[in-house]
């Protein structure tokens, strides 16, 4: 809803609501430090209430008491809101009756002002336009106060960055446009439940264009691909290999699948996540890359692979300290920016690596609580942009310890998900790596490994055999291990399934 406020400043009580009409490009004009309101307006939507108490439930879906600038119309109103709740008329008589017994009628300005805003001219139909008006309003005077804080912050003591990450939180909660929830009747839903099934049942073994699927096709068989709006957590200890599986998810789904993919690197830099996609993209050794031990044909799979990843949506950020609000304000940033050119342009998964050295983005009493905040704020990001946020997590290192009946178990559980068992309860699933390495044992060497879905919130639980193959820093569908040991150095992943 647009509107333009022409003339009658706001310290005159802003005029008559006939003043605000609609606009192709809207203006909303006060003059230099006044704090945006219409006292007209308030008075209008309280008038309208008085008029048709029915009306308040719509209204309430467009504006709450804090929206009303004037102390005593958030009195009215809050006394308007208590009368519904207990079923009781709103009216004149009674508005006046609730705020006499909580003791606010005399500092509203008693009976004479209620009367006022009782004689305002209003309907029903402008109250709700007028309320939206409110709602804008406070939403600007939000704006104003998120400039103040922040340059107080800018000016206090303390780390930039933590200054800065701050800052940035105000200011991005200031510009979101208050949502309620609307009721839906499940009757309403069913209709595109229905179609929705159809189209599976005649799509059967077509992949479904808003699935991300990993590659691996006895992991896709058991999560049917990544879902919109999922988190979805991955967890090993160090040197397992979390980093190297979701790259090569996040390869598959932008090569192969053509999927836009958003990286959070927290932990390595982007010329060393490219260097890994190149290794197993091009299926040459990481080690021949660093050393530069290449011959001609390596060159050539480096020119193919490069050409590949070229036109492929990768997206990496490697900044070395993000907040879910850095995320989301990330994803919202590349989403409005690939529109410009490509109205059709979607953001189809986004990756965390990893959430122990991620930051709240507030302050917390202790880390189990900083990390509850953070697995919550990924999972609003992923109901939010409509995509599956794929998080990485490190485990606790002292598993090994383990007592009585588990004490023989090197696999990992949910039990060992490090810092908070919020993670365990956020995430839709829960993904572990499970490799067995000796000491004395070759990383580089290709291994069988397990992928455990110890939590699926819509599906089955189970392993699942991959194999590494770590001179290419790639986990692959499963190689037996005859061929494995007959055939290394020779080994090139087999292609996925679709």
């Amino acid at each position: 809803m647009a509107f333009e406020i022409t003339g009658g400043g706001a310290s005159d009580g802003g005029g008559s609501p006939n003043r605000f009409r609609r606009k192709d490009a809207p203006v909303l004009a006060f003059a230099p430090g006044e704090r945006p309101h219409d006292l007209q307006v308030e008075m209008a939507v309280l008038a309208g209430v008085m008029l048709y108490s029915e009306v308040l439930n719509d209204l309430q879906h467009k504006v709450k008491a804090d929206d009303f600038y004037l102390p005593a119309h958030k009195d009215i109103f809050e006394c308007m809101v208590a009368l519904a709740f207990k079923n009781r008329p709103i009216d004149l008589t009674t508005v006046m009756s609730g705020l006499k017994e909580n003791g606010k009628l005399e500092g509203i300005g008693g009976p004479a002002y209620l009367a006022k805003i009782a004689d305002t001219p209003s309907t029903t139909a402008h109250a709700l336009e007028y309320a939206q008006i409110v709602a804008d309003l406070s939403w600007r005077r939000r704006l104003l106060d998120a400039g103040n804080m922040a340059q107080s912050a800018a000016l206090s003591p303390g780390d930039t960055r933590d200054i800065a990450s701050r800052v940035e939180k105000l200011i991005f909660d200031a510009t979101q446009e208050r949502k309620t929830q609307q009721l839906a009747k499940v009757g309403e839903l069913l209709g595109d439940m229905l179609n929705d099934f159809e189209r599976r049942a005649d799509n059967q073994g077509i992949p479904d264009p808003f699935l991300v699927m990993t590659g691996l096709s006895d992991l896709d068989a058991k999560l049917t691909g990544f879902r919109p709006g999922q988190l979805l957590v991955l967890a090993a200890g160090p040197g397992t290999g979390k980093t190297a599986l979701s790259l090569n998810i996040m390869h598959d789904a932008a090569v192969r699948q053509k999927k836009n993919v958003l990286l959070f690197s927290l932990e390595m830099t982007r010329k060393e996540l490219v260097e890994r996609m190149m290794s197993f993209a091009a299926k040459i050794d990481a080690g021949k890359l660093r050393s530069g031990n290449l011959t001609p044909d390596n060159f050539n799979d480096l020119y193919f692979a490069a050409d590949e990843l070229t036109h492929a949506g990768l997206f990496i950020d490697d900044r070395s300290m993000v907040s879910p609000y850095d995320i989301l304000a990330s994803a919202r940033k590349l989403v409005a920016g690939e529109r410009i050119s490509n109205p059709e342009f979607r953001l189809d998964l986004i990756i965390c690596d990893y959430i122990q050295i991620m930051k709240s983005g507030g302050n917390t009493e202790n880390r189990s609580v900083e990390v509850a905040a953070i697995t919550g704020g990924l999972k609003a990001i992923a109901k939010e942009m409509n995509v599956p946020v794929l998080a990485l997590s490190q485990l606790n290192r002292d598993r090994s310890k383990r007592t009585g009946t588990d004490a023989g178990s090197a696999k990992p559980q949910l039990s060992d998900l490090r810092d908070s068992g919020a993670i365990e309860q956020d995430a839709d699933v829960v993904m572990f790596i499970h490799r067995e390495m000796g000491p004395d044992q070759d990383s580089r060497a290709p291994a069988e490994a397990e992928i455990i879905v110890a939590k699926h919130r819509a599906g089955p639980t189970g392993s699942i055999k991959v194999t590494w193959l770590g001179h290419l820093t790639r986990y692959t569908n499963y190689i037996s291990s005859n061929y494995v040991s007959n055939n290394y150095g020779q080994i090139e992943p087999p292609d996925a399934p679709y």
